[in-house]
C-alpha cells in the first residue's frame, strides 16, 4: 500500500470532515493494537471511524470550515472519530470505551452540527437515548390522546352491551 502525501492526507480529511455529522477529538496515550482495533469495530457498527491524526495535518483541514474551532484540542496525541449516522451513537461508544480505560483514552471536544462541544457536553450527549427510542417516546406521546379518545367514546356502548348481558343472564336464571 503506497503512503499518502501530506497534501493528500489533508485532502482526505478535507473530505471527511464535510461528509461527517459529529465527531470527537481524544486525548490517547498506551492503547494496544488490538484496543485500538476493538474500538474502531464498535464504531465500525454504528457508522463512524477511529483515525488517528496528525494535529498540524487535521488543523490545516479544518482551516476553512467550522470544524476550526476545535484547533485549540489539537496538541498531544489526538485521535478523531467521525460519525457518519447518529453522532448520538458514537458519543455512546466513545464515553463507554474512554470509562472503561480511563488512563489511555480521554476525551477532549465533540463537534456536532456546527458547534464545539465541551468534553461534558460528549458526556451528556452520550446520556441521550438513541434515536429510536426518542421516536418511540414521540409516536407514544401522539397515540396517547387518541387511545383515551377512543376508550371514551366506547365507554357508553360498553356499558350498554354490559346491561343488555346481565339482562339476559337474570332471564335465563
Amino acid at each position: 500500500m503506497k503512503s499518502m502525501s501530506k497534501a493528500d492526507n489533508v485532502e482526505d480529511l478535507k473530505k471527511t470532515i464535510a461528509a461527517q455529522k459529529g465527531a470527537i477529538v481524544a486525548e490517547f496515550k498506551g492503547l494496544t493494537v488490538k484496543e485500538i482495533t476493538s474500538l474502531r469495530k464498535k464504531l465500525r457498527e454504528v457508522n463512524a471511524e477511529f483515525r488517528v491524526v496528525k494535529n498540524t495535518l487535521i488543523s490545516l483541514a479544518a482551516k476553512e470550515s467550522e470544524f476550526s474551532q476545535l484547533d485549540e484540542y489539537f496538541k498531544g496525541p489526538t485521535a478523531v472519530a467521525f460519525s457518519y449516522g447518529d453522532p448520538v451513537a458514537l458519543a455512546k461508544a466513545m464515553k463507554t470505551f474512554a470509562t472503561a480505560s480511563p488512563a489511555k483514552i480521554k476525551l477532549k471536544a465533540g463537534y456536532l452540527d456546527g458547534k464545539a462541544l465541551s468534553a461534558k457536553d460528549v458526556e451528556a450527549l452520550a446520556e441521550v437515548p438513541s434515536r429510536e427510542v426518542l421516536l418511540g417516546r414521540m409516536v407514544g406521546s401522539l397515540a396517547a390522546p387518541l387511545t383515551r379518545l377512543v376508550l371514551v367514546l366506547s365507554g357508553p356502548q360498553r356499558k350498554l352491551v354490559y346491561a343488555l348481558d346481565s339482562i339476559r343472564s337474570q332471564k335465563s336464571a
